[in-house]
């Protein structure tokens, strides 16, 4: 008499999922199961691993030396000869914008276009390779936005200037350097924030 056989599919028994687990079928799924709650968590597993300190220093010194190497050295590009500390506000950068556009018309944009703007260029790539903490995210996501949002204005001027057909006038350039002061201004107050809970973290002062 022949034996009857169950299907191990969906109609199976429990002792048929018992077996499967145990000839290893199973055990390679629960594996990638854990595979990818460890890709998914490894941000968490890294922070909490008890080395806080050098964790978020680590973060520290990649975020503060990637506005050095590019948002600063962009500015420094864009305003040569200016004090950048000594530009406080958004009405002050738009002064010195202004100053160097009506001096230099079609050059300057040059300059900006050729020199200063492709130094953003790598601060959103950089912060993407960055495992961030959750109480982080939303400020690092706000440097990404205001470099969008710089780059896009800082275009938008060089297109003027680069406009022969167009005159310049400080009045009709404003909207330009409002915008631009916006991505200053809202860099600068991401950036902050994030120095501020990486200064709690730390506990520095």
């Amino acid at each position: 008499m022949s034996s009857v056989q169950q299907n191990p599919g969906a109609g199976g028994s429990i002792a048929d999922d018992e077996a499967a687990l145990k000839s290893g079928k199973g055990g390679m799924l629960a594996v990638g199961v854990l595979v990818v709650l460890g890709l998914l968590g490894g941000g968490y597993a890294l922070l909490s691993s008890g080395d806080q300190e050098r964790v978020y220093g680590d973060l520290g010194r990649k975020i503060n030396g990637l506005r050095q190497a590019h948002f600063d050295q962009f500015w420094g590009c864009a305003l040569q000869g200016a004090n950048l500390k000594d530009i406080k506000t958004n009405t002050e950068l738009q002064s010195q914008l202004d100053g160097r556009a009506a001096e230099r018309g079609a050059a300057y944009g040059v300059h900006l276009r050729d020199k200063c703007l492709p130094m953003l260029d790598d601060i959103e790539p950089q912060l993407d390779t960055l495992i961030v903490p959750a109480e982080m995210k939303n400020d690092v996501e706000g440097m990404k936005t205001a470099t969008s949002k710089l780059r896009g204005a800082m275009s938008a001027l060089i297109s003027y200037l680069d406009n022969p057909e167009i005159k310049y006038d400080a009045d009709s350039a404003r909207v330009y350097y409002e915008n631009i002061a916006r991505g200053w201004f809202d860099f600068k107050q991401a950036h902050a924030a994030v120095n501020k809970t990486l200064k709690a973290k730390l506990g520095t002062p």
